[in-house]
């Protein structure tokens, strides 16, 4: 099931894309490859096994939780984006029925229930408003048809013009703020959902060897989203509750909830965490932190649970960008010193990027050698394109030999990885 706050971007996208709130989604390779299994998990000092829950978990519960939590899919190709209105609101529509027929006997399992079906009748109506109220024009009509009114002398026809658009456009936002509100609504519900969870739970037990864990955030070109995978390769589980908590470098929190019917034995699941959108001076559908240090992690389930401690910033982080730079490489040219009539050129080299699309913000320290002889400076970028060729050029008078060899190293923000090579000058031809 969609989360609601992903309705609202597509709803946003298809009815005021005069509004410019677009979500600019972009698709990750299926083959986004993994840093590897068995990441830096803490050990745990739970106990070796899980004791089975006595209490049966209600099919209620399962209805709730396949419509309000996140999704995990079996292969990231597997997220959708862009989908058209009718189908969103034919979802929201199948979410009210089923969520309808719920009749429980656990007062938590109904309140939560009624603040799902709360959300999705205000956002249904704020996607009927939406559809039903006249749009504005875009800023090139706008634009057009004022300067037309300037032009022939009809300075209210372009004022009228001007308030017309504004008008329809506070209107729309009057309709978006209400969605926000029903995103609001159904984020509470949805982390009371452990609370739920535990109480048909078994107890909670080691996951070594049972559950790994993997996490690449996101970085350079390999798309704008972070994305969790868990591998169980123990048997079978069913209905998992699985809640992850990110911990950025800020030290801020953003707390995910995942729901799996059935986690068959040797299977990987992937989540996927998002930046988010801005809408009306807010951030909507914001799933991860900036610069994740940690993930600590719990699944619920009647036959097993555990609690995982994932550390990311370090060597699981830096062993992903060495995966992302694998194919980085460059091609470089040395500039010797020209004597100028109006000024000089002082000598220097130009690099240019190949192997990857996108660099991030870095810094490439530049070392001129020859023998015995060094001189090393820095610059920072704020990236680097592939294809685009960057000028390292000494200051006047800094450099007064030709190197036979210039050493480089880039570094990156929150990582100790660096990529270093070296270009080998010919010393005759100065190249």
């Amino acid at each position: 099931m969609l989360q609601l706050s992903r309705r609202i971007s597509y709803t946003i996208e298809s009815i005021i894309s005069v509004n410019q709130i677009i979500a600019f989604v972009y698709v990750i390779p299926l083959a986004l490859t993994l840093s590897g299994c068995g990441g830096d998990t803490t050990a745990s000092n739970l106990p070796k096994n899980s004791t089975p829950s006595s209490k049966p978990l209600p099919e209620e519960y399962r209805v709730l939780a396949s419509h309000l939590s996140m999704e995990m899919k079996s292969d990231p190709g597997h997220f959708r984006d862009n989908r058209e209105i009718a189908e969103i609101m034919a979802d929201v529509q199948s979410t009210l029925l089923d969520l309808r027929e719920i009749k429980s006997n656990d007062k938590e399992i109904m309140y939560l229930s009624d603040q799902v079906q709360n959300a999705n009748t205000l956002f249904l109506k704020c996607i009927n408003n939406l559809n039903a109220l006249p749009k504005p024009a875009d800023e090139g009509t706008l634009f057009v048809g004022s300067m037309l009114d300037g032009f022939f002398g009809n300075f209210l026809g372009s004022y009228h013009r001007g308030l017309d658009a504004e008008a329809k456009q506070n209107a729309l936002n009057v309709e978006l703020q209400s969605a926000i509100a029903a995103v609001d609504q159904l984020e509470a519900a949805l982390l009371l959902l452990p609370k739920v969870a535990e109480k048909y739970s078994a107890t909670l037990s080691d996951s070594a060897g049972r559950i790994v864990v993997d996490f690449n955030e996101s970085w350079g070109d390999s798309g704008p989203n972070d994305w969790l995978v868990l591998q169980n390769r123990g048997e079978t589980l069913k209905d998992c509750t699985i809640v992850v908590q990110l911990t950025g470098a800020s030290g801020k929190v953003r707390k995910n909830v995942h729901f799996l019917e059935t986690w068959p034995a040797n299977t990987s699941m992937w989540g996927r965490y998002q930046s988010g959108e801005e809408v009306l001076g807010r951030t909507v559908e914001k799933t991860t932190v900036t610069h994740v240090q940690e993930l600590d992690i719990t699944i619920y389930s009647p036959q097993f649970a555990t609690q995982i401690h994932y550390v990311y910033q370090g060597a699981e982080k830096d062993k992903d960008i060495a995966q992302i730079c694998k194919d980085l490489s460059f091609q470089g040219s040395y500039q010797p010193y020209q004597a100028g009539i109006v000024w000089d050129t002082q000598r220097g080299v130009q690099l240019t990027l190949n192997g990857v699309s996108l660099l991030p913000q870095c810094r490439v320290d530049v070392a001129f050698r020859k023998g015995d002889q060094s001189k090393v400076w820095f610059w920072n970028h704020d990236s680097w394109m592939k294809g685009e060729t960057k000028s390292f050029n000494t200051p006047k008078g800094g450099l007064d030999f030709d190197p036979d060899r210039i050493d480089f190293e880039i570094s990156f923000p929150h990582t100790n990885y660096k990529y270093k090579t070296t270009l080998n000058v010919d010393t005759e031809s100065g190249k």
